[in-house]
């Protein structure tokens, strides 16, 4: 036992003598209390023939050592001494054990409190080389695969030779694989970005209207395959102003519609788009699966499927729409999603910019 705390100049003075008991081997009111966990009073040091005096109270007649204990577990010893014999009665017992007790419990929630600042501080480290780890072998992986899709291409154009049907074939197929595989890991560093904190935005002006027109035209492949159509409602002008990062906002709309056409069978994908004083809506409804009313937000956390086999089968990391969601928040804006949960009803999700930027939600 360790004396930790001390009343006056001799409690200071003991403190800083280092006063220590060993529990096993010393006989004392406060090594009894420890070991017995009940309160130990001596009612007159001068009756008891085995008492051991302290150098620092030699004055010392009566003691009370009451035990320190939080669910079964010994905290410490609350010591009490006098220059009076008989000093201390059952009312300062029941006082005195009362005060010990808070104390017992003061110290356990400081001492949790530690603990979890302390695990804290361990999990923003392992989420720091974790996210340091993500972006690192991101880099690393995308690296070698842009090579190897740049030969690819090289071979495709015949430039080294010419080709057979078989070989063009395979080759294709090695570049559309590639160019997945890209894609997934951008999205995990992306994602790394994002949580480190260390995703920017670079705002400019320029025309929504264009924007979305570029994404059809480079999702229509993809649409006509399963011969689904894919339209734009536009505005009266034809034309509508954002101040934005046009790349991030690219990246947030292709996510949108490429998994629109993903989860979309049969009819047809439709983006529309209107503005009222204090925000521009951008909205994008299919008619496809459709998402289960109380599974709506879970779409947004990362590596979520609504349906594992379904969503097998078309592919997907299930980082896109967390990704697209806190690009969105970052812009000030919102996304989320609506839907009746019945197939061929579709899905429809909203993102909402706001017309001003707001500057404190740009990092």
């Amino acid at each position: 036992l360790v004396l930790k705390a001390g009343s006056g100049k001799i409690g200071q003075r003991m403190i800083g003598e280092g006063i220590s008991l060993w529990l096993d081997q010393e006989q004392s009111a406060v090594t009894s209390a420890a070991r017995e966990k009940q309160v130990i009073i001596i009612d007159d040091t001068q009756t008891q023939p085995d008492f051991v005096r302290s150098p620092f109270l030699p004055e010392e007649r009566s003691e009370m050592a009451v035990p320190m204990i939080v669910a079964d577990e010994l905290k410490g010893i609350f010591n009490v001494v006098s220059n009076l014999p008989n000093r201390f009665s059952q009312d300062d017992v029941r006082i005195y054990t009362t005060l010990a007790a808070q104390v017992a419990v003061a110290l356990r929630n400081a001492e949790l409190y530690a603990e979890q600042m302390a695990a804290v501080e361990r999990l923003r480290e392992l989420d720091h080389l974790k996210t340091s780890f993500l972006a690192n072998m991101s880099h690393e992986l995308r690296t070698p695969l842009n090579s190897i899709l740049g030969f690819t291409q090289v071979i495709l154009e015949e430039i080294d030779g010419p080709l057979t049907p078989e070989m063009v074939s395979d080759l294709k197929l090695v570049e559309k694989n590639g160019q997945h595989l890209l894609k997934l890991i951008s999205d995990v560093l992306d994602m790394a970005k994002i949580e480190a904190g260390r995703m920017n935005l670079s705002m400019e002006e320029f025309d929504l209207m264009e924007l979305l027109q570029e994404v059809l035209e480079s999702m229509g492949s993809l649409a006509r395959d399963k011969s689904l159509y894919l339209t734009l409602e536009a505005v009266p002008d034809h034309t509508l102003f954002v101040t934005a990062d046009m790349f991030r906002l690219r990246q947030i709309i292709i996510n949108l519609v490429g998994n629109a056409v993903k989860f979309t069978e049969t009819g047809g994908v439709t983006l529309s788009v209107e503005k009222t004083t204090q925000v521009i809506r951008i909205a994008v409804s299919d008619t496809g699966l459709g998402i289960p009313p109380n599974q709506l937000e879970s779409v947004f956390e990362a590596f979520t499927q609504v349906d594992t086999t379904t969503t097998r089968k078309v592919g997907g990391t299930g980082l896109g729409l967390p990704i697209s969601r806190r690009l969105v928040e970052m812009h000030g804006g919102k996304l989320w999603a609506e839907s009746t949960g019945t197939p061929g009803e579709g899905s429809i999700f909203y993102l909402e910019l706001p017309v001003e930027p707001n500057p404190t939600a740009i990092n």
